[in-house]
């Protein structure tokens, strides 16, 4: 990279990381207005949104040519295990393999597997795909399907219209547009009963999670590193963080374990 490219990205970087800060302060100041403390699922999806700018800096400096997905997963399990920490009182976390171990007195009570979109898989086998990772897991560390707990953190690219319209009625042209804003409360039908359909788990309503119903964290990266207009999701799918760390704490302290 020349001198003058190198000062552009430095510039470029440095704007992003900025302009990020000011994201995450706008959403403190925004949400105390009207309650208390900030949005956890804004907060963690700022987050998410700083690992795919620092891995971007990672692969430009490396001269990689693409971001690494598992770097990605690496760091986003790691950062959901301290954002976690900070919320819930009295369980440790440990990353492994791509899994975010929950443990309480040294006994491993469940695992979360973040999962950035579900791009690669139309929305029919979403069910195939969690029964995979169900497999994968209780084989490699002997963990009962009920304690793999999932995090999707966008539905970007992930839905199939034709599926949506046979099981909710509803009439796109295409899967992505189900997360237009008019679509929103259709849209949360929708997943919940791919969700209720599951069989890949025992629990999918307590298992399964969402953040983002169309907006992608490395979307929002991007466009701070080129300078765009990023704006933030203006609502968030159910269950969601707040539900998983109130099913984490309810099961962890009045069962003692995930059943």
């Amino acid at each position: 990279m020349g001198t003058e490219k190198a000062g552009q990205w430095a510039k470029s970087l440095a704007d992003a990381y900025s302009r990020l800060e000011c994201l995450i302060n706008e959403c403190a100041g925004q949400d105390q207005k009207s309650q208390p403390e900030p949005s956890t699922e804004a907060l963690l999806f700022l987050e998410l949104i700083r690992i795919y700018v620092e891995e971007e800096e990672i692969r430009v400096r490396q001269k990689l040519k693409r971001k690494s997905s598992q770097r990605i997963s690496r760091v986003m399990h790691e950062r959901m295990g301290a954002f976690l920490a900070e919320r819930i009182a009295g369980i440790s976390f440990q990353v492994m393999d791509g899994l975010l171990f929950l443990q309480v007195q040294e006994q491993t009570v469940a695992a979360i597997k973040c999962i950035p979109d579900l791009g690669s898989y139309d929305t029919p086998s979403w069910n195939a795909t969690i029964a995979r990772f169900a497999k994968q897991y209780e084989k490699r560390y002997k963990l009962a399907p009920g304690k793999l707990l999932f995090v999707v953190c966008s539905l970007a690219k992930s839905l199939d219209a034709q599926h949506a319209k046979a099981l909710t009625g509803i009439d796109v042209w295409c899967g992505s547009a189900l997360t237009a804003p008019v679509y929103r409360e259709a849209l949360q039908t929708y997943v919940s009963k791919c969700v209720e359909a599951m069989d890949a788990v025992p629990n999918p309503r307590g298992q399964v999670y969402f953040l983002s119903p169309g907006a992608h964290p490395n979307t929002l990266a991007c466009q701070l590193l080129r300078g765009e207009p990023a704006v933030m999701p203006d609502g968030w799918l159910k269950p969601s963080v707040n539900e998983l760390m109130q099913f984490v704490q309810s099961r962890c302290y009045t069962d003692g374990d995930f059943q």
